[in-house]
């Protein structure tokens, strides 16, 4: 087993039941490097949008990661040439004020901190996809555990990628599920999103009345890499674990995410 690994993000995993395209996510480093973390998002709809930026910390210390506000962080309008510069909110996070997402535009993300540049870019894809349906379903080989079913339908034509994330009652379930359509051009999703419901994990169970979210991002295929190369970090049996596929240059951990982002609401009937 790794020796020496802290995580990210919480590790949120059900392994048997996704196929290579359908994966809970999270990512576990070498405790021994202490890292910068960039998380930045921009989508088609209003913002403002935010950028995080934290540092990891070596192994022995806890999952509580230290905010940067000493950063200069700005996004670029890549297609229009528009750029704002982001202001600091305190905690690491940096915001947007008048910049819009635009449908097929180019977002180049630039954070400057202590004397090194940090680069990434992401396009908004074309079309936002939404869930026609929602609804809660009994795990068929354990009746107490209750998932979500979202129902859509990717548009014929390959390379369209997607991230889901869920929430019971506004709390977020832990980790996310990426999917492309390489093997499924054109078809009806209607699979239920499994994630762990141990207590130790802390997620929140799904019971009759509750209300359920799930997000639907339409991704371009580096911020889709890099979710599904996350995956990949865990469970390595080695001291130095891979890192996942970042979009970002400069060696920073984390993603820049330009997407459609689509949100639909249910109650839990079962």
């Amino acid at each position: 087993m790794m020796k020496r690994i802290i995580g990210v993000f919480y590790l949120v995993i059900f392994a048997a039941m996704f196929s290579a395209c359908e994966k809970v996510i999270d990512v576990k480093l070498d405790g021994s490097a202490i890292q910068i973390v960039i998380e930045g998002q921009i989508t088609a709809n209003a913002g403002p949008y935010q950028v995080r930026i934290s540092e990891t910390k070596d192994f022995e210390g806890d999952n509580n990661f230290v905010g940067r506000n000493d950063g200069v962080v700005e996004i670029k309008d890549l297609t229009s040439g528009v750029a704002e510069t982001l202001t600091s909110k305190n905690g690491g996070v940096y915001e947007t004020g008048a910049m819009r997402g635009m449908s097929g535009h180019t977002y180049q993300m630039t954070v400057k901190l202590s004397g090194k540049t940090y680069i990434a870019t992401s396009t908004i894809p074309l079309e936002a996809i939404k869930v026609d349906k929602l609804y809660a379903k009994r795990f068929e080989l354990d009746a107490d555990k209750i998932y979500m079913v979202p129902v859509y339908t990717d548009p014929v034509g390959k390379g369209n990628y997607y991230r889901l994330r869920q929430w019971v009652n506004n709390v977020q379930i832990k980790g996310s599920f990426v999917r492309n359509d390489d093997a499924t051009d054109g078809r009806t999703y209607d699979n239920q999103l499994y994630y762990d419901t141990d207590a130790k994990v802390g997620n929140p169970r799904i019971n009759n009345g509750d209300l359920m979210t799930v997000e639907l991002q339409c991704i371009d295929k580096g911020t889709y890499d890099y979710f599904r190369t996350l995956n990949a970090t865990i469970d390595q049996n080695t001291d130095t674990p891979s890192n996942p596929l970042s979009n970002i240059s400069g060696g920073a951990l984390g993603v820049f995410n330009a997407c459609q982002s689509t949100n639909i609401t249910a109650i839990a009937k079962f």
